[in-house]
């Protein structure tokens, strides 16, 4: 028992430590915001503009030096002592990070006035570091460049993952780095381009950043002021929802719809075929199951929708570019808008509904259960199905040709009931909150997948009518499904504590 308490105590210690080295990190990612305020301040004739931005600077440096202050103050007194890091460990660190991450990330929103409650900071502030893309705010573009800049920041930094990052540039990890990292990546495997996982992070940050900017030019040439470029590159490559713009991407021209649909295709594959692409090494891609199914999905579902929803008055080419977007863009829980599809008819949404499941590829940055865990599902319905009729036949779940371990498909199994148990939990506490059926069944599924649209009066991304409990549910769900349910879940045992 008293190993057990010492084991604990320095988990504990670590856990503290890093928590405080991260800390210090988004505080710098919150003073970087302050730039685009500044250059506002400096090249704005406009006072009431200069007055705003010269309020968001300061809101976001109290913020930050708020951040760093605490960061510092739980960093410092362990630095240069030994790490404690085990899978225990991981889990406890990351599943923390994430909470601790959206409730110094509130601080601009509460300080500035911005949000109106701490509970609808904190909502929108995880909605940002967990790339769900759900808001309370139906003016976001009353907000200061650098508040706004912020909020979509959250994403950007979301998408790639805190612990990523943390790996990349820390070296004193060393062996814990395979527990922080197999809590952190999502998918049901954990693939590593490397033996060690600093070089792995390394790899993926340099795709997600080379990504970033090739989005930002491409916009920006499309015809996007900087600050949409800037905004919706980062949101774009999170496969997030939140954007500058309070109507999403409805507004901009033909061209950059699809620009953002083909982006959005890009961003919900494995980020290391694009390391593969880069590499030249086609045959990688080629023979993954995984990545024609995917793209036969779109492709299916977007003609299905095209042929629910065309209508003369409104054009074959709207339409097919309405369906297309839609499809992706909940195929790959990236939440963004370029119509109102609540004016579809039900066959239209319920494929939508339907497509919120799944998810993109695994090792992106979308939510969902992930499109290799369906396919592995599917693969053993139909293993059980044959079996049950040879009962002696030997019929392995394979996939790209290769035998999968049973474990994996024991986690997939866990997985999906943990996925099923938070939607009806979810759903629950909607319909008790006064939100009718439909809406609650489906913001349920939206926030399991980390996708951020619903149906009915909140069919915009914009939840601000739901009730405070309602929020902080929601708030819950979409750390958990962003930390793939399993890590969180398993801090609530009580084995986990007595190891």
């Amino acid at each position: 028992m008293s190993n057990a308490i010492d084991r604990n105590k320095k988990m504990l210690s670590t856990v503290f430590h890093i928590i405080g080295l991260l800390l210090m990190i988004e505080g710098m990612f919150m003073l970087s915001c302050c730039s685009i305020s500044v250059y506002e301040v400096l090249t704005s004739d406009i006072q009431s503009i200069v007055t705003s931005e010269l309020q968001a600077i300061k809101n976001l440096c109290i913020s930050a030096g708020i951040t760093l202050a605490v960061g510092a103050a739980m960093f410092f007194p362990r630095k240069g002592k030994e790490l404690f890091i085990d899978k225990r460990g991981g889990f406890l660190i990351v599943t923390t990070i994430w909470i601790v991450f959206s409730l110094f990330g509130s601080l601009p929103f509460v300080l500035g006035n911005y949000i109106g409650t701490f509970t609808d900071a904190y909502f929108e502030t995880t909605s940002g570091f967990t790339t769900t893309g759900a808001s309370i705010m139906k003016d976001v573009e009353s907000l200061p460049y650098g508040i706004g800049l912020w909020r979509i920041m959250t994403e950007w930094i979301g998408g790639i993952g805190i612990i990523v990052i943390m790996l990349s540039i820390i070296p004193f990890v060393g062996g814990g780095g395979m527990a922080l990292y197999a809590a952190e990546v999502a998918g049901p495997t954990k693939s590593k381009l490397s033996p060690k996982i600093k070089e792995t992070s390394n790899i993926l940050i340099r795709v997600y950043l080379i990504l970033t900017i090739v989005y930002l030019i491409t916009y920006k040439l499309a015809g996007m002021r900087w600050f949409d470029a800037i905004c919706f590159s980062f949101t774009t490559i999170a496969t997030g929802g939140l954007t500058s713009r309070n109507t999403s991407a409805m507004e901009f021209s033909p061209l950059i719809q699809y620009l953002i649909t083909c982006f959005m295709v890009v961003s919900g594959t494995n980020l290391l075929f694009l390391y593969y692409i880069v590499k030249g090494r086609f045959r990688e891609i080629r023979k993954s199951e995984e990545f024609r199914i995917y793209i036969s999905v779109i492709v299916i579902a977007t003609a299905i929708v095209f042929l629910l929803i065309y209508r003369a008055e409104i054009g074959l080419e709207y339409s097919f570019r309405t369906a297309l977007f839609q499809v992706v863009s909940v195929f790959t829980s990236s939440g963004l808008l370029n119509s109102n599809f609540m004016t579809w008819n039900a066959g239209a949404i319920v494929i939508l509904i339907m497509l919120m499941f799944p998810g993109a590829m695994s090792g992106s940055t979308t939510g969902g259960m992930k499109l290799m865990r369906v396919i592995l599902l599917f693969k053993c319905a139909r293993t059980n199905v044959t079996k049950s009729l040879h009962s002696n036949a030997f019929v392995p779940v394979t996939l790209d040709k290769k035998m999968v371990n049973e474990d994996i498909l024991f986690n997939i199994f866990t997985m999906f009931m943990l996925y099923c148990l938070t939607a009806c939990f979810g759903f629950i506490m909607f319909i008790f909150t006064g939100v009718k059926f439909e809406e609650a069944l489906v913001s349920a599924i939206s926030m399991c997948s980390n996708i951020g649209v619903a149906y009915g009066s909140s069919y915009d991304g914009c939840f601000a009518h739901y009730t405070p409990l309602a929020k902080w549910t929601m708030s819950f769900m979409m750390v958990a499904a962003r930390l793939e349910l399993v890590t969180v879940f398993s801090i609530f045992t009580r084995s986990f504590w007595r190891r």
